[in-house]
């Protein structure tokens, strides 16, 4: 059942004594200190360095497994997928990106570390030419460098997940009969208000996720926050725009049970991974699906900048559309 529509009035304040009930039998939070990007440690700017000589020569597949750690156990989680790739798989898997968009290119444009070095979320451009059309969409990569206690290479990939909206790749391929919806078309910013974020500890904002609350979600973000996300060109503002927004998502599927995984701070900035499972709607065919998202938000002098990546293609296509998409990609 939906809390969005049972509370639609829900007031911080009422839900500030939520949240400080829930506090009071919470785990203590471990605090990370801020860092900036340029304070990242020594084994991340190693790996960012060959990361973004890959990504300015993509076809080169020796220097992108290069990014990994050499003893055969990397492995790399994807958008729709239900188990990783293992070693075999992630090579398959550049050589038939490059198949599909020979000219692609990949840009690294942010990078955020845990103070140790081990995990490193960094958001990247990607452009190419599919089916003589052009794409550019943006990916968001969760990245657990190697452990050096345990004989891996620090400067190289151990666990990798990759966040991002599969429509992007796809659309150059749609029916124009029958072309894949904007889950959030029309949606446009609303007055906003300079009310303070009311602080949502982690088991309150799962609690939120997973009962698609999506007011309790926003009041989590200060007043004058913007929200970027799928199918939005630009970030929008106010609070009633951004809960039409999570209400949108929340329309798309049920039963979502997420679980909090990565959480790393620095500079004013947090990401924080969620990883489980939903029921997609897309093309009216329920179906249970592997369903992830990160949250970033940005502290900056006139508010939080909130964004949200994940994927929408089973959420607004059927089973039957999106096996037909693939054929048409992948032969």
């Amino acid at each position: 059942m939906r809390v969005s529509r049972i509370i639609p009035a829900l007031t911080v304040a009422a839900l500030s004594c939520v949240i400080l009930a829930t506090s009071a039998n919470a785990e203590p939070q471990a605090r990370q200190p801020d860092r900036t990007t340029a304070e990242v440690p020594a084994n991340v700017r190693q790996f960012m360095a060959a990361y973004r000589d890959w990504g300015r020569n993509a076809q080169d597949v020796d220097a992108y497994l290069n990014l990994f750690v050499q003893d055969g156990t990397a492995r790399l989680w994807d958008s729709g997928l239900e188990t990783p790739r293992d070693w075999a798989g992630i090579k398959s898997q550049i050589e038939g990106v490059l198949r599909l968009v020979p000219d692609y290119v990949f840009v690294p444009e942010t990078v955020t570390s845990s103070p140790d070095g081990r995990v490193v979320f960094v958001e990247a451009l990607n452009t190419g030419t599919i089916k003589e059309k052009p794409v550019s969409f943006r990916t968001m990569h969760r990245l657990v460098l190697g452990d050096p206690a345990a004989g891996k290479d620090p400067s190289r990939v151990q666990d990798g997940r990759r966040f991002w909206d599969q429509v992007n790749m796809f659309r150059p391929v749609e029916d124009p009969v029958n072309p894949l919806r904007n889950l959030f078309e029309g949606i446009a910013s609303s007055a906003t208000d300079p009310a303070p974020a009311a602080p949502l500890p982690p088991r309150v904002r799962q609690l939120a996720w997973n009962r698609e609350a999506a007011e309790i979600l926003v009041a989590g973000v200060d007043g004058a926050a913007t929200l970027q996300g799928p199918g939005l060109t630009t970030p929008i503002s106010g609070r009633r725009a951004m809960t039409e927004y999570l209400d949108r998502l929340f329309g798309a599927v049920r039963d979502i049970r997420l679980e909090p995984r990565a959480t790393v701070s620095a500079g004013g900035t947090e990401y924080r991974e969620w990883i489980g499972t939903a029921v997609a709607l897309g093309g009216g065919d329920p179906r249970t699906i592997p369903f992830s998202l990160v949250e970033r938000t940005v502290r900056t002098a006139t508010g939080t900048a909130w964004s949200l990546h994940f994927d929408t293609l089973d959420l607004i296509a059927s089973v039957q559309t999106v096996k037909e998409l693939r054929a048409r990609i992948f032969g």
